[in-house]
C-alpha cells in the first residue's frame, strides 16, 4: 500500500520542531508548526496549503515569515490554524512590514483560532495590504479541517498557555488492484484519481468514465479499488505532564500509525519538566504504548542533552517497546 501522507521532521531533534507532510499525487503539503524552516526549498514551501500551529513560542512560529515571503505571488490561498491568539499574532507579524506595493499580489491568508468551543476566523488579503477582516465565528467540536479524503483534529492542552495537539487522519485508503486493472485491459493514468474521487463522493453507479476511448460506468470500475483503513499521524508538542493533558493526548493519538511527540526532558529531570510544563521522554514512551501507536518519533529535545550518555530518544523508545 502506498501511503497517502509522506511525512518527515524538517529539523533535527535538538532544533526547532516542524513537521512537513506531502500528499501523494497532489501538489500539496501540510505543515505542523513553523519553526526555522531553512531546510525547505521554495518548491516545498509553494506546496503548503495548510499550517497547524501548536502555540506561538518563537521556536514554533518564527518560520511563518519565510513561508509568507515565498507564497506572496501564489494564487492559491493559505489556511493557518492555531490557538486562541493566532489571529492577533499573524496580524502583528503582518503589521511589522510595509505593504505599499502588493495590491496586485494574489495571496490570501485565512486564519482560524480555537477558542473553547468556538472557531474564530479572520482574513488577510494582499490586495487589501493585509488589512484584517473578521469573519463570522463558527462552533468548534474538535475538527479544524475536513477535506475530501482526510480530517485534522485539534485538542486544547496546557503548557502554562494554551497549546494545541493535532491528529491527521485519512477517512479510508483506496488501493488499486493492479491484477484486476490488467484483467480489464485498463491503463494506469489520471482517470484513476477521478475514480477514487467518485468512491469518496459516493457517486451514482451510472456515472461514466472514458478510458482509452472506451466508456465505462462507475459500477463496472469500482471493483478494481480495494478499501482499507486510512493512515493516521498525530503531533503533540510542549505540554505539561499532568493527568488532564495525558488523558486528552491518549484520546487524540489512539491507534496512530505515527506519533510525533516532544520528549524535552529525561525522566531524571522530571521535577524540571513539571516546572517548565514539558513531557519527559519516559512519559512519552508510556503514552505512546498505551495509545496503541505503531511508530513513535520522539523529537524536540532540550539542548542540555546534546552530549548526554543517554538520549531522550533512547529513553522514550525503551519505555515504548516494553512488553513488545
Amino acid at each position: 500500500m502506498k501511503p497517502t501522507f509522506h511525512h518527515k521532521p524538517v529539523n533535527g531533534p535538538f532544533e526547532d520542531p516542524c513537521l512537513y507532510v506531502r500528499l501523494l499525487r497532489e501538489k500539496r503539503a501540510l505543515m505542523f508548526d513553523a519553526g526555522t524552516i531553512g531546510r525547505l526549498s521554495l518548491g516545498d514551501i509553494l506546496k503548503i496549503t495548510d499550517i497547524f500551529i501548536t502555540h506561538t513560542h518563537i521556536d514554533h512560529f518564527i518560520g511563518f515569515d519565510t513561508i509568507l515571503r515565498g507564497l506572496l505571488r501564489r494564487p492559491q490561498h493559505l489556511n493557518v490554524f492555531g490557538p486562541t491568539n493566532i489571529i492577533e499574532c499573524i496580524e502583528g507579524k503582518l503589521k511589522g512590514y510595509t505593504w505599499n506595493l502588493i495590491e496586485e499580489y494574489p495571496l490570501r491568508l485565512e486564519v482560524f483560532s480555537i477558542d473553547g468551543d468556538v472557531m474564530r476566523h479572520s482574513s488577510f488579503y494582499a490586495e487589501r495590504r493585509f488589512e484584517r477582516l473578521d469573519r463570522e465565528d463558527k462552533p468548534f467540536s474538535g475538527i479544524v479541517l475536513q477535506d475530501a479524503s482526510f480530517k485534522v483534529k485539534a485538542v486544547s492542552l496546557r503548557h502554562d498557555i494554551q497549546c494545541l495537539g493535532f491528529s491527521l487522519e485519512e477517512d479510508f485508503h483506496i488501493n488499486i488492484d493492479k491484477a484486476a486493472l490488467l484483467d480489464m485491459g485498463l491503463p494506469v493514468g489520471p482517470w484513476l484519481s477521478e475514480l477514487k474521487r467518485a468512491i469518496r463522493e459516493n457517486a451514482p453507479e451510472d456515472k461514466e468514465f472514458v478510458v482509452s476511448g472506451k466508456t465505462y460506468t462507475f459500477k463496472e470500475l469500482r471493483g478494481i479499488a480495494k478499501i482499507t483503513k486510512g493512515q493516521k499521524i498525530s503531533y503533540v508538542m510542549d505540554v505539561a505532564p499532568d493527568d488532564e493533558n495525558i488523558k486528552k493526548i491518549l484520546e487524540l493519538i489512539q491507534d496512530s500509525d505515527t506519533f510525533y511527540c516532544e520528549a524535552y526532558f529525561l525522566d531524571a529531570d522530571r521535577e524540571r519538566a513539571v516546572e517548565r510544563n514539558h513531557l519527559t521522554a519516559k512519559l512519552v514512551g508510556k503514552i505512546a504504548r498505551e495509545g496503541g501507536v505503531k511508530n513513535l518519533v520522539p523529537m524536540h529535545f532540550s539542548p542540555k542533552y546534546r552530549n548526554s550518555p543517554v538520549s531522550p530518544e533512547e529513553e522514550a523508545m525503551e519505555e515504548f517497546l516494553k512488553g513488545i
